[in-house]
């Protein structure tokens, strides 16, 4: 992929943080001080651009689990925890209960997106069979916990509740995963 096309689609990821769906490829070009014509030369439409940004942030999140799956310096519980709430570190900042806004106006990226969100689990999936095998966590269908998971992001991404909550989208996964993985339960000797 040439530079150019990756300016963009952090521009599309920057602009669509800022304003939601209320970007245009206007704001592109100012900030990135092109023309709009240069964007069409390598997208033709806004649709290609948010499909090939969709992609492009999957490949970095891909990438970002490789990274945790290779650091030895991680449990197996902690690698799972990460996994499942990974986000690269050039996409922390996005206000991923924006995305839901697609949903209407966009319908065939927002699918895009749920399809891939449901369908990336293959280096989770992996280490979570490995973790209820050394006993690590119950044995129980991959798919219940994929359920669970997907149900609560789903969930966070269409609610507008969680801004109520003071936590930021990534607080929240944090959150989501320490429930899933430790329960609701205080641990002893922590404070009420």
């Amino acid at each position: 992929m040439n530079e150019i096309k990756k300016k963009i689609m952090d521009a599309v990821i920057s602009q669509f943080n800022s304003k939601g769906m209320k970007f245009t490829m206007d704001d592109i070009s100012k900030e990135l001080h092109i023309s709009k014509k240069t964007i069409y030369k390598e997208f033709n439409d806004k649709d290609e651009l948010f499909f090939a940004t969709v992609d492009y942030g999957f490949s970095a999140i891909k990438e970002k689990e490789a990274e945790i799956v290779a650091d030895d310096s991680l449990e197996l519980l902690e690698k799972i925890e990460k996994l499942i709430v990974c986000l690269p570190d050039n996409y922390k900042n996005i206000d991923f209960r924006r995305v839901y806004q697609l949903r209407e106006k966009f319908p065939d990226v927002y699918k895009k997106i749920a399809e891939r969100v449901e369908s990336d689990w293959g280096e989770t999936e992996r280490l979570l069979e490995q973790a209820m095998n050394e006993g690590l966590i119950r044995k129980m269908p991959i798919s219940f916990i994929k359920l669970i998971i997907e149900g609560a992001i789903e969930k966070f991404l269409s609610s507008k509740e969680l801004s109520s909550t003071g936590y930021s989208y990534e607080e929240s996964l944090n959150e989501m995963i320490n429930i899933v993985m430790n329960g609701l339960k205080l641990p002893q000797g922590e404070d009420k």
